[in-house]
């Protein structure tokens, strides 16, 4: 896979770090608790996202991550956008913070 330009994906090298701490899995979703009071069912692709943000992991390697694991011919346009609007709610329920 070529390398996505910065201009293109302006957002393809910024970092984030996961919060929260895991909890289970229930129907097939992971459990994922912010604190004591408050988690969120997280469906399989959405975690994946969530256990990729390590603090070091750029949204680029994110998205090639995930098109590896497809398996099959995916528009990295389309797929960075799901996993921004991902980040973007995660951020918003305080599962992830910005690294830089």
């Amino acid at each position: 896979m070529q390398d996505q330009p910065a201009e293109q994906h302006p957002r393809w090298n910024e970092v984030y770090r996961k919060k929260g701490t895991e909890i289970g899995i229930d129907r097939g979703d992971f459990i994922v608790a912010v604190d004591e009071e408050k988690a969120y069912a997280l469906a399989p692709a959405v975690y994946y996202v969530w256990n990729m943000c390590d603090g070091e992991t750029t949204v680029g390697k994110i998205v090639e991550s995930l098109a590896e694991a497809i398996q099959e011919e995916v528009d990295i346009a389309t797929l960075y956008n799901a996993v921004t609007d991902i980040i973007d709610k995660l951020v918003e329920v305080n599962l992830l913070e910005k690294v830089s």
